[in-house]
C-alpha cells in the first residue's frame, strides 16, 4: 500500500485510531456499570462480570483468523465490515432485556470486532512513510491508553445520570463516521486478495479451548472448582484442545496460528509479556472500581474519577515515548514500566478501610507512569523483526493473546478477591466473640446510637465484611507486584534477534 500524505493521512489516522478507541473503550466502559447492569437485570454482581468476559472470549476467538480474512476479503473491506457489525451489535447490547441476551450480544460484539485492533495497527503502519511509523504507533498507542482511562469515567457518568444502555448506544454515531471515512479514502487502496484455505480444525480447537477455559474461570467459584465434575470436564477439555491446537499448528500446511513466528525472539517475548502483564493490568483496573462501589460506597462517577489519574502521564507525555524508544530501545522502557506497576501494586497492597480518594488516585497515577512505557514498546517489539507479509498474522496472534488474557485476568482476580475476602472474614471473625473485650466495647458504642441485639450484630458483620474485602484487595495486589517484578528477569532476551522468512 502506498503511504498517504498531508491532510488525508491525518484524517485516516484519526478514523483508524477512533475505531480502535471504540473497541478498547468497550473493554473498560462496562467495568463501573456492572452493579447497575446487574441490578437492572436482576442478577448478582459476579454474574454481571460475564458482560466483560463474554466480549473478551468473542474477541479472542476472532483475532487469530484476522490474517486469513485479510487474504480472502482485503484489509480495507474487512475493517469496514467489522466496524459496521460492531456498531450493529452495540445497538443490540443496548436493547438487551435480560442477562442472557446481553451476554450473547457482547460475545457477538467481541467476535465481530476481533479484526479491528490488529487491522487498524497494520493499516496505520502501511499508510505512513517509514520515518513516521514510530510517531504513528505512538499516536495510536496514546488512543489505546486513553480509552481504558476515559471508559470508567464515561461509563460511570452515563450509568449514574442516565441509563446503562447508553454506554453501548454512544458507539453508533462514532462507529458510522469512522467507517465512512475509512471506506471513502481507502477503498481504492485495497490489499491483494488470495484464495488461501482456512484452518477449520485449528479454529474449532481454539474456540473450544478458549470457551471451556473462560467458563471454568467464570463458574469455578460457584461450582467449587475441581470438586465439580462439570468444572473438571471443562478444565480437561480446554487442556486437550490447546494441546491439540499446538500439535496441529506445528504439522499442518496452513495453520491458524503460525508457530514459526515464535522463532522471532522479539515477537515471542512481546507475546509472553502481553500475556502476563496485560492480564495483571486488566485484572487490576476491574478490581478497583468494583471494590470502591461494592465495599467503599462510592458512586460509579466517583469510582471512575478515582481511577482517572491513570491517564494523566500517558496523555501528557505519550508523544515522547517514541523518541525514548528510538534512543534506548523497547526493553529498557518495559523494565521501567514493570517497576512502576510493581510500586503501584505494593502501594495498593497497604490500603485500609480509611483510605481516602487521594491515596487511591495516587496509586492509579503510579499505574499511569508505567503505562507510558507499556503499550508502545510492546507493540513495537511485536512487529520489530516481523516481515511485512506476516504482519497481519503476527498482530492477530499478539492481540488474540491480549484479548484472551483480559477476560482471564478479570475472572482470576475477581475469584481470588472473593476467596481471600472469605478467608479474612473467617479468620478475623473468629476473634469477635461475646467474651472479647473489643467486641463488648464495640457493642456498647453501638448501643449509644440505639443499635441493639440483631441490628448491632448486623452492623458489626457489615464492618467485618468491609475489612475482609480490603484485606482481599491487599492480597491480590501484593501478588501482582511480585509477578511484575519477576518479569524483569526475561527482559535481556528482547535484545536477541532472529527473523523468519
Amino acid at each position: 500500500m502506498t503511504p498517504l500524505a498531508g491532510f488525508v493521512r491525518i484524517i485516516v489516522m484519526f478514523a483508524l485510531s477512533t475505531a480502535t478507541f471504540l473497541i478498547v473503550l468497550d473493554y473498560s466502559i462496562a467495568n463501573v456499570s456492572i452493579p447497575y447492569i446487574s441490578g437492572d437485570l436482576a442478577v448478582s454482581t459476579s454474574e454481571g462480570t460475564y458482560v466483560i468476559t463474554s466480549f473478551a472470549v468473542g474477541n479472542s476467538i476472532a483475532l487469530p483468523i484476522t490474517g486469513w480474512l485479510v487474504k480472502r476479503v482485503g484489509a480495507v473491506k474487512l475493517l469496514t465490515i467489522s466496524l459496521l457489525l460492531f456498531t450493529f451489535f452495540s445497538w443490540v447490547c443496548g436493547c438487551s432485556i435480560n442477562i442472557e441476551m446481553l451476554v450473547i450480544s457482547r460475545f457477538l460484539q467481541g467476535l465481530s470486532s476481533g479484526p479491528l485492533i490488529p487491522l487498524s495497527q497494520t493499516l496505520l503502519v502501511m499508510i505512513n512513510p517509514p520515518e513516521k511509523k514510530n510517531a504513528a504507533l505512538t499516536f495510536w498507542s496514546t488512543i489505546v491508553i486513553a480509552a481504558p482511562i476515559l471508559g470508567p469515567i464515561l461509563g460511570g457518568w452515563i450509568s449514574y445520570d442516565y441509563h446503562w444502555p447508553w454506554i453501548f448506544y454512544i458507539n453508533l454515531p462514532v462507529g458510522l463516521l469512522s467507517t465512512g471515512i475509512i471506506w471513502f479514502v481507502l477503498k481504492d487502496k485495497e490489499t491483494p486478495i488470495e484464495r488461501s484455505p482456512l484452518d477449520w480444525i485449528g479454529l474449532f480447537l481454539l474456540a473450544l479451548g478458549v470457551s471451556c477455559l473462560q467458563f471454568l474461570l467464570d463458574k469455578g467459584e460457584q461450582y467449587d472448582w475441581f470438586r465439580s465434575h462439570l468444572m473438571t470436564t471443562m478444565g480437561v477439555t480446554s487442556l486437550i484442545a490447546f494441546t491439540l491446537l499446538i500439535v496441529w499448528s506445528a504439522t499442518t500446511e496452513h495453520p491458524l496460528i503460525e508457530l514459526k513466528l515464535f522463532k522471532i525472539r522479539s515477537f515471542a517475548l512481546s507475546v509472553i509479556y502481553i500475556g502476563i502483564a496485560y492480564g495483571l493490568y486488566f485484572g487490576g483496573i476491574v478490581l478497583i472500581p468494583l471494590w470502591l462501589q461494592t465495599s467503599m460506597n462510592y458512586t460509579s462517577i466517583w469510582a471512575g474519577l478515582a481511577v482517572a489519574p491513570m491517564g494523566i502521564v500517558p496523555l501528557l507525555f505519550g508523544e515522547f515515548t517514541g523518541r525514548l524508544m528510538a534512543k534506548y530501545g523497547p526493553t529498557i522502557l518495559l523494565g521501567i514500566c514493570f517497576i512502576f506497576f510493581a510500586i503501584s501494586c505494593f502501594y495498593t497492597a497497604y490500603f485500609d478501610t480509611d483510605v481516602d480518594v487521594w491515596h487511591i488516585c495516587f496509586s492509579r497515577f503510579l499505574v499511569g507512569c508505567g503505562l507510558l512505557f507499556f503499550i508502545t514498546p510492546l507493540f513495537a517489539l511485536s512487529i520489530h523483526d516481523v516481515p511485512e507479509p506476516k504482519l497481519a498474522s503476527s498482530t492477530g496472534t499478539f492481540h488474540f493473546v491480549r484479548a484472551m488474557v483480559g477476560g482471564i485476568g478479570t475472572s482470576v482476580f475477581t475469584t481470588l478477591w472473593i476467596r481471600r475476602s472469605a478467608y479474612h472474614h473467617a479468620t478475623v471473625g473468629e476473634n469477635l466473640t461475646l467474651f472479647s473485650r473489643q467486641t463488648t466495647s464495640f457493642l456498647d458504642k453501638l448501643g449509644e446510637v440505639h443499635l441493639h441485639g440483631q441490628q448491632a450484630l448486623q452492623q458489626m458483620n457489615t464492618l467485618l465484611e468491609q475489612q475482609a474485602e480490603v484485606l482481599g484487595i491487599n492480597d491480590c495486589f501484593y501478588l501482582m507486584g511480585w509477578i511484575f517484578l519477576s518479569l524483569l528477569i526475561f527482559l535481556p532476551l528482547g535484545r536477541l534477534k532472529k527473523s523468519v522468512s
